[in-house]
């Protein structure tokens, strides 16, 4: 049901104030619509994307080069979603050391996930080596879930969405919220059984600071909220050659099933075991190898013909050149997270005078560490197996920076946890010290891995709305 005028709505008693439709939030309250509970979803932007919404988005980044965040976020209905490429991969067992809960914990979501982001195959992870695994990303057949959901909730007796309604901040006292403050023509209050933000990986951090400040007896002044930001640096690491058929024969000797059919697909997705990653006390990462027709007058040859002379002599001695493929190795990458790279609240304000967000962000030695060990081992894989030579670029050697594409996976600021020393929610996404608000979206990430993240974002909503169900019992 779509709601033109909140005073309509005043005596409507509802289970949940969701505060953003991005996959978080419109999960939530499927899942919830499905046992015939009463929630409303509040939209701070329209249907479509309005330029003017970028006042409300808009910030500054200090620390390394970061991109303009009013460009990489979304205020429309279905979030993010709205710019989303479609991309999927689980978290895997290792990146959950960190969190309060485990991988099993969220398998049983994961069919509900699929479904409502429109992931028709299944997702591989198999063992490559003694170190390295296969996996897979799925696309969704549908990303914009805004475009996918609004004519069904529309017609809904049971999901509220009010558009254009800006969320300002939380009211209570007692540990408890009472109510939202909300602006849509004019100032309103809303109130409900439990509220849940779930409108982005900074946002999220914003808002809860700005309802800190303005009521810091409600919301415990030493929750480390915005601090442990996190994002995926994704960047080439290296260039390379594979001689195909070498490639298949590894494959079939170690009994690997999903080879790479350069036919249906030029890529291959590697990662490292949890026993390398310890073992060597780097980064999760995960390695996309590209696959180009590597010609006679490629100038990438003289590159590698510098690194391994012997071996493209033989390429040619042998005859076996016009099955040799170019690769190019880009690596996304976990990031730590560290206390000091945070998001904080502006000196200056949106258009409703809410102060806008500031990131301070770098990267860290053990990041450029992280993709030079992993480099060297991929690279080892290929000279002891005979498949191929690997260039790793220059700037894994030395301390000059290097570029990153970020901004797009913010992930981080209001962490899962134990307690309120160095997280901001518990492992039911409760907000600590508070009864009734929780926090849903990438930013209650401990870590990131190197998977995309909007998957494991719909597994948690699903998973939350379980838990909130049995409280309505």
């Amino acid at each position: 049901m779509i709601v033109d005028d909140l005073s309509q709505i005043k005596n409507i008693n509802f289970f949940a104030i969701i505060v953003g439709s991005g996959p978080a939030g419109l999960t939530t309250a499927l899942e919830l619509e499905r046992k015939k509970i009463f929630s409303i979803v509040i939209e701070a932007g329209s249907k479509n994307h309005d330029e003017n919404n970028i006042k409300f988005l808009s910030g500054k980044s200090y620390g390394d080069s970061y991109p303009d965040i009013s460009k990489t976020r979304g205020r429309q209905f279905g979030g993010t979603s709205a710019y989303w490429a479609g991309y999927c991969n689980p978290l895997q067992n290792q990146d959950f050391n960190s969190w309060p809960i485990k991988k099993t914990d969220l398998d049983p979501f994961l069919f509900k996930a699929k479904e409502i982001l429109n992931l028709e195959k299944n997702f591989f992870f198999e063992k490559f080596s003694k170190n390295l695994n296969l996996f897979n990303v799925i696309y969704s057949s549908e990303p914009r879930l805004g475009d996918k959901y609004y004519s069904y909730i529309k017609k809904s007796k049971y999901i509220y969405l009010s558009l254009n309604t800006t969320f300002i901040h939380f009211n209570g006292k007692n540990r408890k919220i009472e109510s939202i403050n909300c602006f849509k023509k004019d100032y309103h209050k809303i109130s409900a059984q439990y509220y849940i933000l779930s409108c982005g990986g900074i946002e999220n951090s914003r808002q809860l600071l700005w309802s800190q400040y303005k009521n810091p007896e409600l919301i415990d002044p030493k929750l480390p909220i915005g601090n442990y930001y996190m994002d995926h640096p994704y960047h080439g690491v290296a260039d390379g050659l594979i001689t195909y058929n070498k490639l298949i024969s590894y494959c079939n000797k170690n009994n690997v099933i999903n080879k790479p059919l350069l036919s249906c697909f030029n890529q291959m997705r590697l990662t490292f075991n949890s026993n390398f990653l310890k073992n060597k006390k780097i980064l999760n990462s995960g390695m996309y190898v590209l696959f180009n027709e590597a010609g006679i007058d490629n100038n990438f040859l003289e590159k590698i013909i510098c690194i391994a002379p012997k071996y493209v002599k033989d390429l040619y001695d042998s005859k076996t050149f016009k099955n040799t493929y170019q690769i190019s190795v880009f690596l996304i990458q976990e990031q730590e997270a560290l206390f000091d790279n945070k998001i904080k609240l502006s000196k200056n304000l949106d258009p409703l005078n809410t102060p806008l967000s500031e990131i301070y962000w770098k990267k860290s030695k053990l990041l450029r560490k992280s993709a030079k060990i992993i480099c060297e081992e991929f690279g080892d894989l290929l000279v002891n197996n005979n498949i191929g030579r690997l260039g790793i670029e220059e700037h894994l050697f030395n301390d000059n920076d290097y570029p990153t594409v970020i901004g797009n996976h913010q992930i981080g600021g209001t962490r899962m946890g134990d307690n309120n020393h160095d997280s901001v929610v518990d492992k039911n996404l409760k907000v600590h010290g508070i009864e009734n608000l929780f926090i849903n979206g990438s930013s209650v990430f401990p870590s990131g891995g190197y998977a995309h993240p909007t998957l494991t974002i719909v597994q948690l909503a699903a998973r939350l709305s379980k838990h909130l169900l049995t409280k309505n019992t």
